[in-house]
């Protein structure tokens, strides 16, 4: 099992200890800041993207990462889409797939 599918399944877990239904996961810190510390990195740390502009939705029995169209190919390249539907922004929102 890979580091980024153990962090998958592990959240996945906790949502289901927590009675939830999902999870997002954005690319910003706890203070919204354009330029996100490393310390923050939450959605590379899940999923292994690291361009500028994304976020995630984990559920259940899927789960999506959001990227806007330049990122196109980088998300390809390091999210595995074995575990993850690749989404472009603006379509379809994340709130389509909740």
């Amino acid at each position: 099992m890979s580091t980024y599918e153990a962090r998958l399944a592990a959240l996945r877990e906790q949502l289901k200890a927590d009675r939830l239904d999902g999870f997002v996961v954005p690319l910003t810190d706890e203070h919204m800041s354009e330029y996100v510390g490393s310390y923050a990195q939450r959605l590379a740390w899940l999923t292994g993207f690291q361009g500028s502009a994304g976020s995630a939705v984990v559920l259940p029995e899927e789960a999506a990462i959001f990227t806007v169209v330049r990122y196109t190919l980088q998300v390809r390249e390091l999210v595995d889409g074995m575990y993850w539907y690749y989404q472009s922004v603006p379509e379809p929102i994340a709130a389509d797939l909740l």
